[in-house]
């Protein structure tokens, strides 16, 4: 995998827990309607790492970065393994989601230990966003 390949699947990816959180806001405008800002926010951090990701990939931010000399041995599976999912009830929804923000927090966390200045804070940044986003589902969950 290259670089060009690897910030494409990281989009779609992001792409992805996007579009899992606006079906989350959906599902919980009926079943559980305090839950929809929590979907609304999470869903508009996901647009955020997207958008920041598209400036990378278009900008050439990482063009001559380490992440080229370690990309092969990063062990990114399952990270970039996941694919489009179609959950049937709010609780599957949160489920998939947990298990995406995992692989999400453990990738953006590797980057960050790769890279260096500006642009291992921003993969550490992301990273956190994640983590907190898993915090925020279990708090769901648990109110299920």
């Amino acid at each position: 995998m290259n670089l060009r390949e690897l910030l494409e699947r990281l989009i779609w990816q992001e792409n992805e827990l996007y579009n899992l959180y606006k079906l989350g806001e959906t599902f919980a405008t009926y079943e559980r309607p305090e839950f929809v800002e929590t979907f609304r926010i999470i869903a508009e951090e996901e647009l955020r790492h997207r958008k920041t990701l598209e400036g990378m990939l278009s900008g050439g931010t990482l063009k001559g970065t380490a992440v080229i000399d370690y990309l092969d041995s990063l062990s990114l599976e399952p990270m970039l393994s996941d694919e489009r999912v179609e959950p049937e009830s709010l609780e599957e929804l949160i489920l998939e989601a947990l298990i995406r923000e995992k692989h999400a927090y453990e990738l953006y966390t590797k980057l960050s230990e790769i890279l260096k200045d500006s642009l291992s804070q921003i993969f550490r940044m992301m990273a956190s966003e994640e983590l907190k986003h898993a915090y925020r589902l279990r708090l769901v969950y648990e109110g299920l």
